[in-house]
């Protein structure tokens, strides 16, 4: 169910069936998406697993709703072109950690979810994602973009075209 349940605050019963909760939280989620939404996610070229996948992704990575869009158009590019997402939110999903960045050691961790050994999506979604990063995993924003870091003083999400410059600003930024 990770990844369909709607994050909100829920009126719950004291009698209420753990069926009762899920198909409340189920539909709340239906209801958060309009029609022109859910017909967009079917005309995305994604599954409704893959959209709510990438999401969860994109909740877990950046803060502020442009960024979102910019991040999932990086994304979707990074798996066009047969890139690894390389994410530290799928890391941290495995190891249950929530640091900023991943060690070198959790790099290496044998896992489906591990998006800097495997390539493509994970298997599912790691977090219940909003309406804003669901809009942003149909609605990417196209940029010259394929790498992107977050300030860890600010959250400020700082793109970067290629690797050089990824790593001028993660010296620049992170350390």
């Amino acid at each position: 169910m990770e990844g369909y349940i709607y994050p909100d605050t829920y009126r719950v019963y004291n009698n209420a069936s753990v069926s009762d909760i899920v198909f409340k939280a189920l539909n709340n989620l239906k209801n958060k998406a309009d029609s022109k939404l859910l017909g967009d996610i079917e005309k995305s070229g994604m599954t409704f697993h893959e959209v709510m996948t990438l999401a969860s992704i994109i909740e877990k990575e950046v803060r502020n709703k442009d960024d979102m869009k910019t991040v999932s158009g990086i994304l979707i590019k990074r798996m066009n072109i047969g890139m690894r997402l390389e994410v530290d939110s799928t890391i941290n999903y495995i190891t249950g950690k929530n640091d900023p960045g991943a060690s070198y050691k959790d790099l290496e961790i044998d896992s489906p979810y591990n998006t800097y050994k495997n390539y493509g999506l994970p298997p599912g979604p790691i977090c219940n994602p909003g309406i804003e990063a669901i809009k942003a995993a149909v609605y990417p924003k196209e940029s010259d973009f394929l790498f992107y870091l977050n300030r860890q003083d600010t959250f400020e999400t700082i793109f970067s075209k290629n690797y050089d410059e990824h790593l001028r600003n993660k010296a620049k930024y992170l350390n």
